[in-house]
């Protein structure tokens, strides 16, 4: 097998040091553009990769930030992740993703591995179950950034969604489009107290009582927040014989499901029966979905955690930073009732 070339082999081919090599592949160092030139010529001639983690180690620091995710297969974190991966890139920093899939032990041994490998940030999605990986984070003083919700346990810094406006919105529109009996289809039994999906209920259930129209706990159905989710859920609402004319999922997964549940059983969405999501994700546009859905500014969530963050960590400053944005209703198909015509 070829030897792999090394950092001697280029230095000793450019006549330099290997601190000059190392230097050659950090922008605005000190050395000259002419030696930079020559040595990057030789270096790509011998195909050689510089490994970063030997340099973070000899310099004491790294260009590196976390970016902890709940579920990288979900279309809503998958957008942010490549938000999150060019910014960074562009700004000088690399970034490594992980999920925990709202796994404590896994949100914990994330972490633990990230301050082991010398990350300088975190973008952090907590799974809420577990207030250890945040004892981790501030022991290790590294700076952080919450996104997509906050826990009632963290007060740092974040970039979120305002989801009680999103739920406000959401009751708002089904109501005007001419729905009397409305359901709330939750996070599942295990993640129906979920910070998220409890802002949103409280922005639902707020806008409903202002117009004198029952939520009670029969209308808050544990669904889940995928496809799965919506088909068990919207089943479960037909066998226990409860009136509905309107529905609004945690995401836009869960309304899919419901949708396909519905058309099975007989019932047409956008014509006896309005359903919506959260989230505005790709496949809700699609013109045999075309899914009513409440969409989140996820670019400028990253891209204002993400410039934060980095800030944070050039200047050597606490990051401060408290941001909720508002999110916009995307009106389609799902929610134009016959009765409201």
């Amino acid at each position: 097998m070829k030897k792999r070339p090394t950092i001697r082999d280029v230095a000793r081919l450019s006549g330099v040091s290997d601190t000059t090599v190392s230097l050659a592949y950090m922008q605005g160092s000190r050395i000259s553009k002419e030696t930079r030139q020559r040595v990057l010529k030789i270096a790509k001639s011998l195909n050689y990769f510089p490994n970063h983690l030997a340099r973070d180690l000899r310099y004491g620091q790294s260009k590196t930030i976390g970016f902890v995710a709940t579920d990288i297969t979900d279309p809503f974190y998958s957008r942010m992740i490549r938000s999150a991966e060019r910014i960074s890139l562009k700004l000088g920093y690399n970034i490594l993703f992980a999920e925990h899939n709202w796994k404590p032990e896994r949100e914990i041994e994330i972490i633990t591995n990230l301050i082991g490998n010398r990350a300088r940030g975190l973008i952090m999605c907590f799974s809420e179950k577990t207030t250890e990986s945040l004892k981790l984070i501030k022991q290790s003083n590294l700076p952080l950034i919450a996104v997509d919700t906050i826990p009632t346990f963290y007060s740092g810094p974040y970039v979120i969604n305002d989801l009680v406006e999103a739920g406000r919105m959401a009751a708002e529109h089904l109501v005007d489009v001419g729905c009397k009996h409305l359901i709330f289809f939750n996070g599942d039994v295990s993640m129906a107290q979920f910070s998220s999906f409890q802002f949103m209920l409280k922005g639902f259930r707020d806008f409903l009582r202002s117009k004198r129209i029952p939520l009670n706990s029969s209308s808050v159905v544990n669904a889940g927040f995928d496809i799965e989710g919506g088909v068990k859920g919207f089943n479960y609402l037909v066998d226990s014989g409860k009136s509905f004319d309107g529905i609004f999922c945690v995401n836009d997964l869960c309304a899919i499901g419901a949708m396909e549940a519905a058309e099975k059983k007989g019932y047409k969405t956008g014509k006896n029966l309005a359903i919506m999501g959260i989230d505005n994700i790709e496949l809700s546009g699609i013109s045999r979905i075309s899914l009513t859905s409440i969409d989140q500014p996820y670019d400028e969530i990253i891209k204002m955690a993400t410039e934060a963050l980095i800030e944070s960590i050039k200047l050597d400053k606490s990051c401060t930073i408290k941001e909720k944005l508002k999110p916009v209703l995307v009106v389609r198909d799902s929610t134009k009732l016959e009765k409201s015509k």
